[in-house]
């Protein structure tokens, strides 16, 4: 389950801008590589220090080949690609490697992950924590 918090916004854009509610995601607690390794050797044959090795090997080894130009890619998961912005000049002469302006690596789902994401469900947050009080209505996370 997906959790979610309806909040209360300033929206700029759109037909009708002005204070709106709306849901934000509720992210939970971030999954450590340590929690996937004992996950990983719960559902397997595979030794934590067997499944940790191999999880840092393909760490390493993606973000080498991303920061080498290469896109990885994989079936169920998707491609890490990389990419690159720069400042556009006037003339073929004036284009060098001080015109990129920054290097990053997009993250594409492939069309089964996106299928699996699809069918996500969604529950509000219960958000009912001790201790926790608002100053005004505009900082109710949730009214």
């Amino acid at each position: 389950m997906i959790r979610y918090v309806r909040v209360f916004k300033k929206v700029n854009v759109g037909a009708a801008p002005g204070m709106k509610y709306l849901a934000r995601l509720f992210r939970g607690n971030d999954v450590t590589i340590d929690q996937l390794c004992q996950e990983i050797t719960e559902s397997t044959t595979l030794s934590y220090p067997d499944v940790l090795a191999c999880l840092k090997a393909f760490e390493i080894n993606i973000a080498k080949h991303v920061q080498n130009g290469s896109a990885v890619k994989f079936n169920i998961l998707g491609s890490f690609i990389p990419k690159i912005k720069a400042t556009a000049k006037e003339t073929l002469e004036e284009v060098d490697a001080s015109t990129i302006k920054n290097f990053s690596c997009r993250f594409y789902p492939s069309v089964d992950f996106k299928r699996n994401l699809a069918k996500a469900n969604f529950v509000e947050a219960e958000l009912n924590i001790k201790g926790i009080q608002f100053k005004d209505e505009e900082e109710v996370v949730n009214p």
